[in-house]
């Protein structure tokens, strides 16, 4: 039986993403996105603007950031321990 090798392409991104607030205007959502195979790296100003960067850069289309706007996200606060599952403990069964 033969083996079929599937050519995987890897694609990083490394993101830095900030609130940024001013006088005059609402806060933004800001950001800079780097792609680490190419290093090729720009900095944007709203979510739209990065998915196009990643799109050219990737010459893959992703799913739109507006495409689920009534979907709601669930946030859970991080405890002290950092947001850390605990491991479950040992049996010996």
């Amino acid at each position: 039986m033969a083996l079929m090798a599937r050519l995987q392409i890897l694609q990083s991104f490394v993101a830095r993403i900030w609130l940024e607030r001013t006088d005059e205007e609402e806060p933004r959502w800001r950001g800079h996105i780097q792609h680490i195979q190419g290093g090729e790296e720009t900095y944007f100003q709203d979510f739209e603007e990065m998915s196009e960067f990643m799109e050219q850069v990737s010459g893959i289309a992703g799913t739109e950031l507006t495409e689920y706007p009534d979907k709601v996200v669930e946030m859970k606060k991080r405890g002290r321990d950092g947001g850390k599952k605990s491991r479950p403990e040992k049996r010996d069964d």
